[in-house]
């Protein structure tokens, strides 16, 4: 028999197996005990080698391996060789000391998968011989040490044999099933091996004559996202694998996910990670804080986004008081007015960054009151006018009245959840500044006594506010470029974490919440909806994967995977996580009505197409990397080590392979024919940029010397600003094409000699032409060499 089983049937393979069977024989590593750990290597990380472990640990394996082979003919080494060939100065008793620590890391980061416990047991119970076949280089001792020290020992108990190559010198691919067969005497058709090595356990066992059954712990797909989490790990965390280990405690409850529904893999295997991490780091807050106020603390979840973080922590902690409040930046804002001070802080906050009409809302004023301002003013003067109108006595008086009055219904909102005078309250949000803290605190502190701190899953403060503030992933653990990469694209897990109502806008008389209509907003609910029923199975389920959690599963363990796994779909989440965001909105809750799309691969694929990867710097980007994605592996990094290191990378750098295209100048007195080179962007298009002087010469650009067909994908022309100068508007023109037939869609037909022809326009300054093209077919007898 032979097949393939995962980790949520292997409690109960045995029924599955022939008539029979009278050994069950296992793998140790990654079928038995597993690590705690993304990688078998990733222990060797705080080994204590200067420069850290992983690599001269590996380095000593093969060493040893080739000595022992060389010298003996030998396929296989012990724990002792290994660190022999990596000290050769060393003494016995060195080498032992070191061989030793590696085994107490084995040992911290060690854990029996529950599935494989619960088979054992079945085994036994049906009167089962059972035996563990290890491919390791440790001695039968040192590895029966290892299992109890995981699994217990009454998991040790159940186990009747041991056999590891280490100590048989022979591995499961060259005769160590034939010295499993030979030493318990009993006919391979008898046995059933289970492990989780294609080759070596499932492959090599059949070949013996064994019934084989393959673990898989993952589909290809989880494998890659595992895979990708520990590489965002190093890449937000250099010493992650240099000073400690890459951790992935949540492996074994991902191996036992049976639903593949894409937007419910991705709440469980990624947000429920980050959202159990979250709640029990929230927990763990809200008791230290507790402790030093020598009072209970009630923590807030912030809505919209703190609806998933809230239902999380409710369903793992009920009795912890845990309550929702409907406190957007918005509502913020408002109650935050209540005296001049005030007034000016929050219009020299917000007086730049927010439209006159949308500000004029937060201060509450009406539209026949700013009507003036907002129809009738141009752009440019419209903050300055609103400025004005604010600094008059009569009307901050309104406002402040106004905004007083709004206050009230807010202190109603916190009463309706049960918050009273005096109480000492956390707020709890996604993150990542603490924009409500900073706005509601002071006012919350004055009207209400209230104490109030704030929990973020994430925390990157632009300004030391100087209040009560921490994250589980802030700046303890992280630099603040990490930090700072990592704020750009927050805005994904907020959509996962959020829940199909409006942004609240304000309050009745009794507080409760007046909300905005949803509309478009809810279009993703499903998506967003079984993603959350995922992120709660994963709290709800994940210790029962464990028999026992390892003493390196900690919670800065956790916390560290958590942040991974956000690097991980901030930057390089898969082709279906991108099309479960492509159904996402996005709207910031201040007040503006205004939502887009989280994604927008046809516009950005359009942009990277015309400008390369300085497309970037044309607009913000709520999820960039989803509008990278279909563009390769490649970009995506480019861009995750840009954001993550704040690399000074430029277009210029990225200028290779370009084409030289014969460009002619002509005025009225001369004519003037030479190569400019046009440089790849994206998709097989080239970009073409073409200074013109005050002379302003008419350009003909010879395209019909490049290809037989050619797709014009943009012609613009722009002037050119000076440092310091904001960047100029890009004026599409309609080239004039000589030789050249028109074929639809950009799509044109070239003689060898047809060329497009630009008449500049009359402005002051220079100009700039840029063309963006692609070429199809080649010319038999190219005119053009490539550029340097």
């Amino acid at each position: 028999m032979q097949l393939t089983v995962r980790g949520w049937e292997m409690a109960a393979l045995l029924d599955r197996a022939p008539a029979g069977i009278e050994v069950l024989s296992l793998d140790c590593f990654d079928t038995l005990i597993w690590r705690t750990t993304h990688a078998p290597h990733d222990v060797f990380a705080a080994l204590d080698l200067p420069g850290g472990g992983i690599e001269p640990r590996q380095w000593g394996e093969q060493l040893a391996r080739r000595v022992a082979h060389n010298r003996h003919g030998a396929l296989e080494v012990g724990l002792a060789d290994i660190y022999a060939a990596m000290m050769p100065q060393a003494d016995d008793a060195t080498v032992r000391a070191h061989a030793a620590a590696e085994l107490a890391l084995e040992a911290r980061h060690g854990f029996a998968f529950r599935p494989a416990v619960d088979l054992i047991t079945a085994a036994k119970r049906r009167g089962l011989t059972v035996v563990i076949v290890s491919d390791m280089y440790l001695t039968e001792a040192e590895l029966r040490v290892h299992i109890a020290a995981a699994a217990g020992a009454e998991v040790l108990a159940m186990i009747d044999r041991v056999f590891v190559s280490g100590a048989h010198g022979i591995g499961k691919n060259d005769g160590l099933f034939d010295r499993v067969l030979e030493v318990l005497d009993v006919a391979a058709d008898r046995v059933l091996h289970v492990g989780d090595n294609r080759r070596a356990d499932h492959d090599s066992a059949a070949a013996h004559g064994l019934h084989a059954a393959h673990f898989v712990q993952f589909d290809r797909a989880t494998e890659r996202r595992l895979r990708h989490e520990a590489s965002a790990a190093v890449m937000i965390d250099p010493a992650a694998r240099a000073s400690y280990p890459v951790h992935q405690p949540h492996r074994p409850a991902v191996a036992l996910r049976r639903d593949d529904d894409p937007a419910f893999v991705l709440g469980h295997d990624v947000l429920g990670p980050v959202m159990r991490s979250f709640a029990d780091w929230l927990h763990d807050e809200l008791e230290t804080a507790a402790a030093q106020a020598g009072r209970r603390v009630r923590p807030l979840f912030v809505m919209r986004d703190g609806w998933l973080p809230f239902r999380v922590f409710d369903a793992l902690y009920p009795g912890a008081g845990a309550a929702t409040v409907e406190i957007s930046r918005f509502v913020a804002g408002r109650a935050s007015i209540h005296d001049d001070a005030s007034l000016d802080r929050y219009l020299g906050e917000w007086l730049d960054k927010l439209p006159v009409a949308v500000l004029a809302r937060h201060l509450m004023l009406y539209e026949q009151e700013v009507a003036s301002i907002v129809r009738r003013t141009p752009h440019a003067a419209a903050a300055g006018a609103l400025a004005a109108l604010v600094a008059k006595p009569a009307v901050r008086a309104k406002i402040i009245a106004r905004c007083r009055a709004f206050g009230d219904r807010l202190i109603a909102h916190l009463a309706r959840a049960g918050i009273t005078r005096g109480d000492a309250v956390m707020l709890v949000d996604i993150g990542f500044n603490g924009t409500v803290q900073n706005i509601v605190a002071p006012i919350l502190t004055a009207r209400m006594g209230l104490e109030v701190g704030g929990r973020y899953l994430f925390l990157r403060e632009t300004q030391a506010s100087g209040l009560d503030k921490r994250g589980m992933i802030d700046v303890r653990r992280f630099d603040n470029r990490a930090l700072h990469g990592l704020s750009t694209a927050v805005v994904a897990i907020e959509q996962l974490c959020n829940l199909a109502q409006g942004s609240c806008i304000g309050f009745d008389a009794t507080g409760a919440p007046v909300r905005e209509d949803v509309g478009a907003k809810a279009a993703h609910s499903t998506v967003r909806d079984r993603a959350q029923e995922g992120a709660l199975a994963f709290a709800r389920d994940a210790g029962r994967a464990v028999l026992r959690p390892a003493a390196a599963d900690t919670p800065e363990a956790r916390e560290r995977a958590a942040a991974a796994a956000l690097a991980r779909l901030f930057f390089l989440p898969s082709a279906t996580e991108v099309s479960l965001f492509a159904q996402f909105g996005f709207d910031a809750n201040l007040g503006s009505h205004n939502a887009e799309a989280l994604i927008d691969v046809d516009a950005s694929g359009r942009a990277l197409r015309r400008r390369g990867l300085s497309f970037t710097n044309d607009r913000a980007h709520m999820f960039l990397a989803g509008d990278l994605h279909r563009h390769g592996l490649p970009l995506s990094l480019a861009s995750f080590a840009a954001h993550r290191f704040g690399l000074d990378l430029r277009l210029t750098d990225f200028e290779v392979g370009g084409i030289a295209v014969g460009v002619m100048m002509v005025t009225a007195t001369e004519q003037l024919v030479q190569p400019v080179t046009a440089w790849p962007t994206c998709d097989g298009f080239y970009r073409l940029q073409v200074p013109i002087g005050a002379s302003r010469p008419t350009v003909a650009v010879q395209l019909g010397a490049l290809a037989p067909w050619i797709e014009v994908e943009e012609v613009t022309i722009e002037r050119l600003t000076g440092e310091g100068e904001p960047p100029a508007r890009r004026d599409p023109v309609k080239p004039l094409f000589d030789a050249m037939t028109d074929a639809g869609d950009g799509l044109w037909r070239a003689e060898p000699a047809g060329f497009a022809l630009v008449q500049p326009p009359v402005a002051e300054g220079p100009l700039l032409l840029t063309l963006v093209f692609r070429t199809l077919g080649t010319r038999a007898a190219p005119s053009l060499r490539l550029a340097a």
